[in-house]
């Protein structure tokens, strides 16, 4: 009886948890070998996103269209060239023990689909040389158990530079009719053949454009340099505003958006006049007090006629029957505070026009301020008897002892030469006695008429003399 319990607790209880634990078992092994396989996918396919290269490719662009994953592909650019080359290679950390298949693919641009041209093995790179522009793709298929395959997709641009004109007339020099007064103009040429590159997405095949423009750089000599952009295919102007006063070599270099440069020189006759560095020069005693001469300088180019306005009414002209001197001097009269401004018009040969201004010139005021002493000792100091005056154009003084005799007498009209009294009797080698001393004034202002009372400073008065 005993036994045949153990042999129910064995059949019953034993049997069925052993087979329970080996199916476990079996599971197990199961799952842990899909997850390997997992694993082994995703590190196969991890390493496939490998991109092209093209190591002699002029210049690299990112394509305007973009994968799910943001990922972009690759426009490789050839200048000049009608072949390229392309090279794909997988990760270093891929580790395949057979032999990979990669399958090339050109892009048709009549049908928008990428058609197989060639299929090779290798182990973990594949190249092609002397490709067309156009579209590539790669397929690679591994010979692993896994076997994961992916593709890469690169397009090549053979960029064949562009046509670039600077329009000249035989002598290389700027055409007559494409420059005035006020600007001159430059035609140029640019043209790129073609000027667009057409690529497609590779899965929704949405036409993309790489557009090739040309940018150009105008550098007058000596100046400094423009840049503008211009669409190609087409006949564009460029004008300077400023056109230069001397005869001026102006250098082009247009530049495409892939490294072409192309250069040019240009030479532009000048029909602008202009003047440079007006410059008045003033006395250097009392050199606001009228009449005031002014003499002015100037550097002129290419000027045929002058025309002097000085702002007090007065002008001149100089031409070819009566060419400019290189100064140009004009005397101010009249007082005026807020000054005068010498302006200068030139024209060129060609009727161009330039205009130009002078400093401003001040005119002081008449004015007379009379001293109350002064010491006639010959020490260099206060030596003579001197009123200050400002733009008087007529002076008379007399001076007088206490007794009334009368002991100097002057009279002029410029008093920037007049030394003043010396304090000698009647211009005599007597020298006067110290004292007190009595004068008379008359004098008149450049902007007045004759009058007994000048606008400022005392018309009679006295003055002490000391030794």
């Amino acid at each position: 009886m005993q036994k045949y319990y153990y042999l129910l607790i064995i059949k019953n209880v034993l049997l069925p948890f052993l087979s329970f634990m080996k199916m476990k078992y079996i599971v197990f092994r199961w799952f842990c070998a899909g997850m390997l396989a997992c694993c082994s996918v995703m590190q196969v396919m991890g390493q496939l996103t490998s991109v092209f290269t093209s190591p002699d490719a002029d210049h690299k662009v990112a394509t305007l269209y973009e994968y799910d994953n943001k990922k972009r592909d690759t426009i490789f650019v050839y200048n000049q060239t009608k072949t390229g080359e392309l090279s794909l290679q997988l990760a270093d950390s891929f580790q395949l023990t057979k032999p990979n298949t990669f399958k090339w693919y050109r892009f048709d641009y009549s049908t928008r689909e990428f058609v197989l041209f060639d299929e090779v093995e290798g182990e973990m790179e594949t190249s092609k040389k002397t490709l067309e522009q156009g579209g590539y793709k790669v397929t690679v298929i591994t010979n692993e158990e896994i076997a994961p395959r992916d593709s890469f997709v690169a397009w090549l641009y053979m960029n064949p530079g562009f046509e670039f004109r600077l329009y000249k007339d035989d002598n290389g020099e700027v055409i007559w009719n494409y420059t005035n007064c006020y600007y001159t103009d430059f035609r140029l040429a640019s043209k790129t053949v073609p000027d667009t590159f057409k690529y497609y997405h590779p899965v929704s095949l949405t036409q993309e454009r790489l557009i090739n423009k040309i940018t150009f750089i105008m550098k007058p000599e000596n100046d400094v340099a423009m840049e503008m952009s211009l669409n190609t295919q087409s006949y564009q102007y460029i004008r300077d505003n400023s056109p230069p006063y001397e005869d001026t070599k102006y250098h082009f270099t247009a530049s495409d958006m892939f490294g072409i440069d192309e250069e040019d020189d240009i030479m532009y006759r000048t029909i602008i006049p202009h003047v440079k560095n007006i410059t008045a020069v003033l006395p250097e005693k009392d050199p606001t007090s009228a009449p005031v001469p002014v003499k002015y300088t100037y550097e002129p180019y290419n000027v045929a006629e002058y025309l002097w306005r000085f702002g007090d009414g007065d002008s001149t002209v100089y031409n070819f029957d009566r060419p400019a001197p290189d100064t140009v001097r004009h005397t101010y009269y009249t007082p005026r505070t807020q000054g005068y401004k010498a302006e200068l018009t030139v024209i060129s040969e060609w009727n161009c026009i330039y205009t130009t201004e002078s400093e401003s010139i001040t005119v002081a005021p008449p004015s007379l301020d009379v001293p109350n002493v002064f010491t006639p000792n010959n020490d260099g100091m206060n030596d003579y008897f001197k009123p200050a005056t400002t733009s008087l154009r007529g002076f008379e003084i007399w001076i007088y002892t206490r007794t009334g005799k009368q002991v100097y007498y002057y009279r002029g009209n410029d008093l920037r030469d007049w030394q003043g009294w010396d304090g000698r009797i009647q211009n005599s080698g007597k020298e006067a006695d110290e004292g007190v001393y009595f004068f008379t004034i008359k004098a008149l202002g450049w902007d007045e008429p004759p009058t007994k009372n000048p606008k400022a400073g005392p018309y009679s008065g006295s003055f002490h003399l000391y030794r």
